[in-house]
């Protein structure tokens, strides 16, 4: 019997996908496959593909901001009003009164609290129903953060 002769190791280069068709086994000193650049032209470098894609988050993020404009649009200003609070369970039942002087219909949050709040008072923030166009509606919830005892308060709505 012969003694096995050692095999000799390779290094492999180290490699990523083609960044055009996804093919694994380009080199890493370049960005795109032999299918993809026959021609073997010069290839982009990394700065100019992280460019790219920054150019193209930018103008995406640019497209929401234009589409959320008109979206929003016409909606609000918003006003409210605290109505009423009474006790009820293990909170209060505040009813809220909510315009829209708006040209479009819409719901807002409102901020309930204290008129001269300490610092660290709580504040109950809430959801309104739909309100439409230059109108104004009333609406009851309960609120668990100002206890059971009734209070006066007031409701700060939209951006006001």
């Amino acid at each position: 019997m012969t003694p096995a002769t050692p095999v000799a190791r390779r290094e492999l280069e180290p490699t990523h996908p083609c960044i055009r068709c996804g093919r694994e086994g380009v080199p890493a000193d370049a960005g795109l496959c032999e299918l993809c650049n026959p021609l073997e032209l010069s290839q982009p470098s990394a700065t100019q593909m992280h460019g790219i894609a920054a150019v193209g988050i930018l103008a995406f993020v640019v497209l929401l901001a234009i589409v959320a404009r008109v979206a929003l649009a016409g909606t609000g200003p918003f006003t409210g009003e605290v109505a009423n609070v009474v006790p009820a369970g293990a909170g209060l039942s505040i009813t809220l009164s909510v315009a829209n002087e708006g040209s479009n219909a819409s719901a807002t949050t409102c901020r309930v609290r204290e008129p001269n709040p300490p610092i660290g008072s709580p504040v109950a923030v809430v959801q309104t129903p739909r309100i439409p166009a230059g109108d104004r509606i009333a609406f009851t919830i309960i609120v668990s953060d100002f206890g059971t005892v009734p209070l006066t308060l007031v409701a700060q709505c939209g951006s006001e």
